[in-house]
């Protein structure tokens, strides 16, 4: 059975992916293919074309089309209540418009609509995170800005069933309040939440949280008529002014009360169904700090957050729910890496060298993990083109700028010379499976480099580089069979310098999205402070180093 899986063109990170017979083969987002950064309201074309072509499949083979959206109609539907009649008239109205406006974009116009299904948001959501998570049952938290009839959902799952148990209607936002937040301190929406949750431990938290959010509940709440009041009062800085104590404090505070508001929704979820597995999903849960609390509650032995945890999971989502009802089998698929993309040969990388060979040399390296290692206990800046690309926005090893971890400088070099970005946004280190316990006294792995915990002080100066002002680091676990490559550059590494980890950061600079052919990350490595490009088997320096 062949499962095309494919966001709504309405979301903010569009998707497509391909499963057979239940298991995944390629998933890619659209922002690497048209170069568009998170390709918002677009459709998935050109990565529903690759995911095709990868297989050697035309929109014929494909039994179904999983959308990761409802309908317009259905949307519209739920959107109505009686709290409220003519908001909700109206929001029901500007879903309606919206949602049939983008639905006439989706890309496969000829398709039979018998065979395309449109799955509720937050359902896909639930569902890209439980049925790849190899729990046979567990709580579940999905958070986002909007999922067009709801704004998040509280689940269980077990084998291959999701139950609903709690809706947080769209007034009642968490991922709105952090994207609003996100604007009044002077970044963009829908990209900048990252930088406010690493600007959060440069501040004080308000102890009372929030003004707008309700704690008299067992589920936390937010007053939409307070929240409204409280961010009209707020002043939006603006981009060329700088960050003073209030906006740390503010993020801080936003942060503080995510977290404690997760927490609380974790602890009902666990009274209701005592499980001991966790699944996140949603735009939310690309925050590394809140998840690592989460990780660490005392009932929580087990997590799991897939890599493309916002929009663009719901392409997955999609396509493994039509599975799932489909043949009523539990599914047997465990995510247990994020190279799902497009790869290029060790002949399309030297094509592609050859145009650039007037403004660099390169040679074909008979052990490329030790010469990069060695490079990078030199103290180079190293861009790493290995494989097939990630999915989700964090770079994992196949497509990274590398680094020295313990050299404390490095974090400002990175940031100044290479990504051109923020001084106070933090970077991640990589580290061998087997040594995770050398630098956190968490135990669990964290393979997507999603989760946030707090480095043991007395190795802290190793991986200096890619530790937090608070302590923390959001490591990714690299396992020897998933990626045997990445493991044996950080092991030639360790072998050199005894530490058995790398400054990872995603192969882009800022507002890019990350490379994904080797032409691009030839330009993008000539065109910054990235000092050594190992591509492929390939080794290249500019010409004037």
């Amino acid at each position: 059975m062949n499962i095309l899986g494919i966001t709504h063109p309405i979301s903010w990170n569009n998707a497509a992916c391909l499963l057979i017979d239940g298991e995944l083969v390629s998933m890619v987002e659209e922002e690497r293919l048209n170069r568009i950064k998170h390709s918002p309201r677009m459709p998935a074309k050109l990565a529903m074309e690759y995911c095709l072509n990868n297989s050697n499949l035309s929109l014929n083979d494909i039994d179904y089309i999983a959308i990761g959206f409802d309908k317009a109609s259905n949307v519209a539907f739920k959107n109505l209540g009686v709290d409220n009649i003519l908001s909700d008239l109206n929001q029901a109205a500007n879903w309606l418009i919206e949602g049939k406006k983008y639905e006439k974009i989706l890309p496969f116009e000829n398709y039979p609509a018998d065979r395309v299904f449109f799955i509720n948001h937050h359902l896909a959501h639930a569902a890209s995170s439980f049925f790849v998570s190899g729990f046979q049952e567990a709580n579940i938290i999905s958070l986002d800005g909007s999922g067009g009839s709801e704004s998040g959902i509280l689940a269980t799952g077990k084998d291959s069933q999701i139950d609903i148990l709690h809706r947080f209607p769209n007034k009642e936002s968490w991922g709105l309040i952090y994207e609003l937040i996100t604007e009044k301190l002077g970044f963009r929406r829908h990209s900048g939440e990252g930088k406010v949750m690493g600007l959060a431990p440069y501040g004080k938290p308000d102890p009372n949280g929030l003004p707008f959010v309700k704690w008299d509940k067992p589920i936390p709440y937010i007053d939409s008529k307070l929240r409204k009041e409280y961010m009209d009062s707020l002043p939006t800085r603006l981009k060329n002014e700088p960050l003073l104590d209030f906006h740390k404090n503010l993020a801080a505070t936003l942060q503080d009360t995510l977290e404690r508001a997760a927490i609380r929704m974790a602890e009902y979820l666990y009274s209701v169904n005592a499980s001991n597995n966790l699944c996140l999903a949603g735009g939310s849960a690309l925050n590394c700090s809140m998840n690592g609390k989460l990780a660490n509650l005392p009932f929580v032995k087990n997590i799991f957050i897939q890599p493309a945890s916002h929009d663009s999971g719901t392409a997955l989502g999609a396509a493994l729910m039509v599975y799932a009802k489909k043949t009523n089998k539990n599914l047997n698929f465990v995510m247990k890496h994020a190279y799902w993309g497009p790869e290029s040969n060790d002949d399309q990388i030297e094509v592609a060298l050859e145009k650039y060979s007037a403004k660099l040399n390169y040679y074909k390296s008979q052990n490329i993990t030790l010469d990069t290692a060695v490079e990078l206990s030199n103290g180079k800046i190293i861009g790493w083109f290995q494989g097939r690309s990630e999915i989700g926005p964090r770079a994992l090893g196949n497509r990274s700028i590398l680094a020295n971890p313990s050299i404390a400088s490095m974090k400002d070099k990175v940031n100044n010379q290479v990504k051109h970005r923020e001084p106070w946004r933090p970077f991640a280190p990589s580290i061998l499976e087997e040594e995770k316990g050398r630098y956190f006294k968490e135990q669990k792995n964290s393979p997507f480099m999603i989760l946030a915990f707090d480095t043991l002080p007395e190795t802290r100066d190793e991986i200096i580089a890619a530790v937090h002002i608070d302590g923390t680091a959001r490591p990714q676990t690299v396992n020897k069979l998933t990626n045997p490559i990445y493991w044996n550059l950080i092991r030639e590494f360790q072998k050199i310098s005894g530490i058995p980890a790398v400054l990872n950061t995603s192969f882009n600079v800022d507002s890019q999205p990350i490379v994904n052919t080797p032409e691009e990350a030839i330009e993008t490595f000539l065109n910054c402070g990235i000092e050594v490009l190992s591509i492929g088997n390939f080794i290249a320096k500019k010409l004037d180093e």
